[in-house]
C-alpha cells in the first residue's frame, strides 16, 4: 500500500498534541457533590450505566497491535505519532469507565462482569485489523454521543451530568480523529471497494442503532428522546462524521 494514501491528511502530530494536552486536563467533575440519586432513578438507569461502563473499558491490546502494524506503513514522524495517539485514546476510554465506575460506587450501582453487547464489539475488533477495528469503534462512539445526551437529561444528578459532558467532549474528538483516519485509509482502495465498505458500514451502523435503543430503553425515552429522535440524531452524527465518505 502506498504510504501517501495512508498518511493522515493534516498530519498526525496535530492529534498527538491534542491527546497529550487532554491527558493533562482535569475531568471537571465535582466529586464533592454527593447528592444521592433516588431509588426510582437508580432503577431506571442502573443497568444501562453498568452496560456502558463495562463497554468503555478495554485493555486495548489488539488495537495497539493493529496501530503498530499500520504505523509501520507511515512515514515518520506520523508512524510514531499514531502509536502514541492510540495509547492516549485507550487511556481516555479507560478513564470514561473509571468516571462511571466511581459514580456507580457512590450510588450503590452494581458493576457488570459481562454483557452480551460488550462481548460482540471486542470479537468484531479482535481479528479485524486497524481499519475495521476503528470502523467498529467509531460506530459505537457516534451512537454514544446521542446516548450520553439522553442519559444527562434522564438524571437529576449534577455529578452524572458532568460525567456525561466530559465523555461527550472526548468522544466528539475521537469521532473527528477516527473519521479522518478512516477516510484517509479508504483513499487507497479501489472505487468498488470504497462503495462496498460504505454500504457495509452504514448497514452495521443501522443495526447497532437499533440494538442500543432496545438495550437502553429505560434511559433513552426518559432522556426525552423518542425512537425517531434517537434514530435521527444518531444518523445526523454519522453524516457529520462522514460528509464525503469515499
Amino acid at each position: 500500500m502506498d504510504d501517501a494514501t495512508t498518511q493522515f491528511p493534516d498530519g498526525l502530530q496535530v492529534w498527538q498534541r491534542y491527546f497529550t494536552q487532554n491527558a493533562l486536563a482535569g475531568d471537571g467533575i465535582d466529586w464533592y457533590d454527593n447528592s444521592p440519586i433516588s431509588n426510582e432513578e437508580r432503577y431506571a438507569i442502573a443497568r444501562s450505566i453498568a452496560a456502558f461502563q463495562l463497554g468503555e473499558y478495554s485493555e486495548g491490546k489488539s488495537l495497539m497491535q493493529f496501530a503498530r502494524v499500520h504505523a509501520a506503513k507511515l512515514k515518520q514522524p506520523d508512524g510514531e505519532a499514531l502509536v502514541d495517539i492510540t495509547r492516549h485514546f485507550i487511556h481516555e476510554e479507560q478513564n470514561h469507565a473509571a468516571l462511571l465506575g466511581r459514580f456507580m460506587e457512590a450510588n450503590d450501582i452494581e458493576r457488570f462482569r459481562s454483557n452480551w453487547t460488550d462481548s460482540v464489539f471486542p470479537r468484531l475488533r479482535k481479528n479485524a485489523g486497524f481499519h475495521l477495528s476503528i470502523t467498529v469503534l467509531i460506530t459505537a462512539e457516534i451512537i454514544a454521543l446521542t446516548y450520553y445526551r439522553a442519559l444527562s437529561a434522564a438524571t437529576d444528578s449534577r455529578q452524572l451530568q458532568q460525567i456525561c459532558s466530559k465523555i461527550i467532549a472526548d468522544e466528539r474528538a475521537h469521532v473527528r480523529y477516527e473519521s479522518g483516519m478512516i477516510s484517509a485509509m479508504r483513499r487507497g482502495d479501489s472505487r468498488p471497494r470504497r462503495r462496498i465498505m460504505r454500504v457495509l458500514h452504514r448497514l452495521f451502523f443501522l443495526g447497532t442503532v437499533i440494538v442500543v435503543y432496545l438495550d437502553h430503553i429505560t434511559v433513552i425515552p426518559r432522556g426525552g428522546l423518542t425512537i425517531a429522535d434517537f434514530w435521527a440524531d444518531c444518523w445526523h452524527n454519522f453524516n457529520v462524521a462522514f460528509p464525503d465518505l469515499p
